[in-house]
């Protein structure tokens, strides 16, 4: 009996082993899905337009002439979990006037998503380690020399509203410490509550809307009239980074 029941220990053992190895083999499958990220500058929900006539929340005309943003850290979600992913550049400089720097691929090692996380801005260790290279070249026009650190996101334009000499507006947005930073930490759920499912061999693109006009009414009332100029971290450009952690928002998710 107790040869026989050690045969079956034995048997049982093995058994539980091969299941561990075939269920750690179905999720180290070595798969990757292809995830592409489109960022899209638009103003009141319309793809932005240079020097196009807008209007604001306060009845003010402007035009944009500039708009340029950091994207760091960014990540897909499944319910909060991070979904690793390959591909992706620490530090992303958005300009809306450069199009290739609007769109970028990742690949993801599991299939299933329902939101993704990203940074605006550039997180403090780089902006003290002075001026660098890359998309954080100080040829950008993105780094403060005066004050040793990068600028966040920047808006340009004019307006009959501004009360600089010339009529423009200039937002140049930064600060990376204390109370009054200007990094934000975006989180994009998918539309409707839906869980997008990747497959293999195919291309899943989603569309982020930014949306300009956001900086001037999202969570703080901003008029041009009122501030036409900032160019420095403080308690206002803190106000501008509230705002401008609204503008976005996923617009679509296509398959390819």
């Amino acid at each position: 009996m107790k040869t026989g029941s050690g045969y079956i220990l034995c048997a049982f053992l093995f058994l539980l082993c091969s299941c561990q190895k075939e269920l750690k083999n179905e999720s180290s499958t070595g798969k990757s899905y292809t995830v592409h990220i489109v960022l899209r500058p638009v103003v009141q929900g319309q793809p932005l337009i240079f020097n196009q006539p807008y209007t604001n929340a306060f009845g003010e005309d402007y035009t944009v002439t500039a708009f340029r943003f950091y994207v760091s850290a960014l990540s897909l979600q499944n319910n909060n979990a991070d979904v690793p992913v390959a591909g992706e550049a620490k530090y992303r400089l958005a300009d809306a006037a450069i199009g290739n720097t609007l769109s970028f691929t990742l690949s993801a090692n599991q299939s299933i998503f329902n939101s993704l996380s990203f940074q605006l801005g550039v997180d403090s260790i780089a902006n003290v380690s002075g001026a660098q290279s890359g998309d954080l070249d100080p040829a950008k026009g993105m780094f403060w020399t005066w004050n040793s650190g990068y600028i966040m996101a920047k808006l340009e334009g004019a307006s009959s509203f501004s009360t600089v000499p010339n009529g423009s507006f200039t937002y140049h947005i930064g600060g990376f410490s204390g109370e009054n930073k200007a990094i934000r930490s975006i989180v994009l759920a998918v539309p409707e509550g839906r869980q997008i499912a990747l497959r293999n061999n195919r291309t899943t693109t989603v569309v982020i809307n930014a949306d300009i006009d956001k900086w001037f009414h999202a969570t703080h009332a901003l008029s041009i009239a009122d501030n036409a100029f900032v160019h420095s971290p403080g308690s206002l450009a803190r106000l501008y980074a509230d705002n401008y952690a609204a503008m976005f928002s996923v617009a679509s998710i296509t398959e390819e």
